[in-house]
């Protein structure tokens, strides 16, 4: 009979080491960029999801009480608020989270900002800087239709956003993406 000794290997070599880090280090700088990507893309989606249905309380708040609501935010920043239109509320601005009877105001995910024109949101890779007053998105009347048609933009500073466009009619809002290739 035969007795054959194998060799154990104990350990691994230094080039094995390094090629493993190596290789998660090619991993995780392709996966970064991508994983954040996709958090902007979810904030922003979140962010359409939020305005129209701040939207759509503003214009059920409307008919069920039979006077004006009004949607508006503070540009520069993810501030929306919600309340009638003759309400004191709209005399300061102010940023922080309520919800009261005759008032809501919220914000938008994290590093999602309003404006009033895409430049302002397009332009400005870094912190935006907050407004000073309120910009309407959209007054409910009772029968359910808005005064005017509106537009805003809302998205990351320094990407192209996305927007939400209020037809005065009918009084239904339409969240738009916006494609860069079809810019001037």
């Amino acid at each position: 009979m035969r007795i054959t000794s194998r060799s154990h290997r104990r350990a691994f070599t230094l080039v094995e080491i390094v090629l493993v880090v190596v290789i998660l280090f090619i991993i995780t700088a392709i996966s970064i960029p991508v994983i954040s990507s996709m958090l902007t893309d979810a904030r922003s989606t979140a962010a359409g999801d939020m305005l129209r249905g701040r939207l759509a309380e503003a214009r059920a708040r409307a008919m069920e009480e039979g006077r004006p609501w009004r949607l508006a935010f503070i540009p520069g920043t993810g501030v929306v608020q919600i309340a009638p239109e003759e309400s004191q509320e709209w005399d300061h601005v102010a940023q922080g989270d309520i919800e009261k009877v005759d008032l809501v105001r919220s914000q938008l995910p994290a590093d999602i900002v309003l404006g009033c024109t895409m430049e302002e949101i397009v332009s400005n890779p870094g912190a935006a800087t907050p407004g000073n007053s309120w910009e309407t998105i959209a007054i409910y009347l009772p029968a359910g239709d808005a005064r005017a048609d509106q537009t805003a933009y809302f998205g990351k500073t320094g990407f192209y956003p996305r927007r939400v466009v209020l037809r005065g009619v009918t009084g239904v809002p339409t969240i738009e993406d916006i494609n860069p290739r079809a810019l001037p």
